[in-house]
Formats: C-alpha cells, structure tokens, sequence
C-alpha cells in the first residue's frame, strides 16, 4: 500500500505542475482558449475524426528527434507516464482509452496544420505541449525489479482497448484529465472560459481519500508581496494582510471563480498559476506574518479524475463505466467497426 500511494505521488507531482496534464499539457495559461485536445494546442478548431492508425511518428523533444513507432508501444508508453501502474486494470485502461483518443485528435490538427517544429512528426513528448511518453529504458529505470510485471500489465490493457477512443459527434473528445478533484470535477467552461457539452462536473467522491487531498502552502508575506508585484505593478499594500485577498465567487464544483487582490479581481485558475497552487479549490489565512494557503485536489478539475478512476475500478467498475462517469454524453466508438 505504501508503494502503491508513493508511485501516486511521484505521478501527480508529474503531471500536476503545469496549469493543464493530467493534463493539461500546454505551457497556456488556464485561462487561454480551450485547447484542441487535451491541451494540445490553444486552436479550438474542430478537427475531423482520424483514421486507424498503426503507426505514429513522434518527435523525442529531450533528444531532438523524431522516432517512428507502432501505435501500441507509443500507448504503451504514454500510458506507463501519466498513470501509475499499481492503480487497477479498470482505471489503466480508461487512460489508455483517453491517451489515443487524444492522439488521434492531435494527429488531425497536425495533418491540417503542420507544426515545423516537430520536424514532420505528428506529436511531441514535451509534457507541457502534448502528452508525456516513457521510453523503454525510461520504463525499466522508474520500475527497477518490477518492470515486467508492470509493463505486461500496461500492455495488456492497452491491447484490451487498442481499437476504442471517444467520442462527440463521431469526433475524438477533448480528453482532458487531472490527478485528484476536491470532491467534484469542474467544467470546461470555468477553466477555459468555452463550454464543452462533455466536460461537465462530475461527483468524485473517492478523491477524499486521496493522501494528497488536501495540502497546504505557506509563504511570508514578504514573498506573497514579490509575487504580487512582479504581476502587477500598482498595487497599494496595507497593514492590514488579512484583508488583502477577499475570495469572491464559487464555482457549483467548489472551486474559486473569482478573489479579490488589493482591489483587482483575478479569476481563482489565474490566482492558483501565480501562487503555483495544486487546485483552484483554495482558503486563504494569515498568522504570524505568513499566508497559508491550502488547497484541495491537484490539477485543473476537468474531464476524469485519476485518483478518483482508481477509486471506481476498486469499487468495482469497468473502465466503460469510468469513462460514461466523467464524459457524459460521449460514445465509446470502435474503430475497427
């Protein structure tokens, strides 16, 4: 068990860190357009449905250069850096199911607007582009003894779903996802200011019991007022710091909509990306010359949970169930049919 929640941690640090990835992947801001895919890109331009595809050339951003792989390794591989593999079959092949439905749809942008800096690839491995992918050596480095055992297991769920993506309006979905909701996932158009019919708040109660549910940052005030200054540059400090942020609206999902800063309002994804929060689900409090600032959850709230996917297939749930549970109104769709 302590293995299995210390794998978690290192993933959800992984994928956490940057405002969208697991998920998002973009270096955007949260509050940028909506991307194209899950984080993609910033385009919100409707790519078509894209053929099955038994290979896909990717550009290795570490190494400069491009690869060609078959779509399973790539999955594979995918699959091996956004989910940890002690989390259950179920959950394993829900990400599986996201990662190439989210390839596919970068692929169709790629095909209708080249991008030359993947130098004729169709997707990057820069997490904070496109989505992560662990190489072989990589894999056998992170897993040490139980490589085999883990890399059968992912193998095996990825052949499980090989042919299946999702779905809207015989399109690849937006599969956006993060590691840990506050109890409910957010909708697309609080994050992106876009509504998606799909990404829709979704109850989410087994990330409660996350280890990492609920955490807490504290900085003096002295770094609360740098950080505010380097933003912006007209703001007129008090004495009065328990008065500096007023939270100012919730979101249905829980998360904050809008606070108040020294009399600017900022939306609570912009607050998160300024203090580097782990979720837009925050309390502010001051004591003793320092602000906590404590938050719940990890990441940007919308599409599927992974904590929480987790938690469904140890209750019992298929990875269709997980999927109908967090994308709502989507069609699990065979692409060998």
């Amino acid at each position: 068990m302590k293995r299995h929640i210390n794998l978690f941690l290192f993933f959800i640090i992984a994928i956490a860190v940057i405002p969208f990835t697991a998920l998002l992947r973009t270096g955007a801001s949260p509050e940028a357009s909506l991307p194209a895919a899950a984080g993609t890109s910033s385009s919100s331009e409707e790519p078509g449905a894209a053929p099955i595809e038994d290979e896909i050339t990717v550009y290795l951003s570490d190494q400069k250069k491009t690869q060609t792989l078959s779509m399973k390794d790539y999955l594979v591989g995918v699959v091996t850096a956004e989910m940890p593999a002690t989390f259950e079959k179920e959950a394993l092949k829900a990400q599986a199911v996201l990662a190439h439905t989210y390839t596919l749809r970068v692929m169709a942008n790629e095909e209708k607007s080249p991008s030359d800096d993947l130098k004729g690839a169709s997707i990057s491995t820069d997490p904070s582009r496109h989505q992560a992918y662990c190489s072989e050596e990589e894999a056998k480095k992170k897993y040490g003894d139980h490589y085999e055992e883990y890399h059968s297991k992912i193998e095996s769920c990825v052949n499980e779903v090989m042919n299946q993506i999702l779905t809207y309006e015989d399109e690849p979905i937006i599969a956006a996802f993060h590691a840990i909701s506050a109890g409910n996932t957010e909708a697309a158009e609080n994050v992106w200011g876009q509504e998606v019919p799909y990404l829709v708040p979704a109850e989410s109660e087994g990330d409660l019991l996350s280890p990492s549910y609920e955490e807490s940052l504290t900085l003096t005030t002295a770094e609360v007022k740098k950080l505010l200054t380097e933003k912006y540059e007209d703001l007129t400090f008090t004495d009065q710091e328990k008065e500096w942020f007023q939270i100012t609206d919730i979101t249905p999902s829980g998360y904050v909509a809008t606070v108040t800063v020294l009399g600017k309002e900022m939306t609570g994804q912009d607050f998160r990306t300024l203090f580097g929060l782990r979720s837009s689900d925050f309390s502010i409090s001051f004591k003793d010359d320092k602000f906590t600032f404590t938050t719940k959850g990890y990441g940007h709230g919308v599409g599927m949970s992974q904590y929480g996917a987790d938690y469904m297939a140890r209750q019992g749930s298929t990875y269709q169930e997980i999927l109908a549970h967090y994308y709502p109104k989507t069609t699990l769709s065979d692409l060998s049919a």
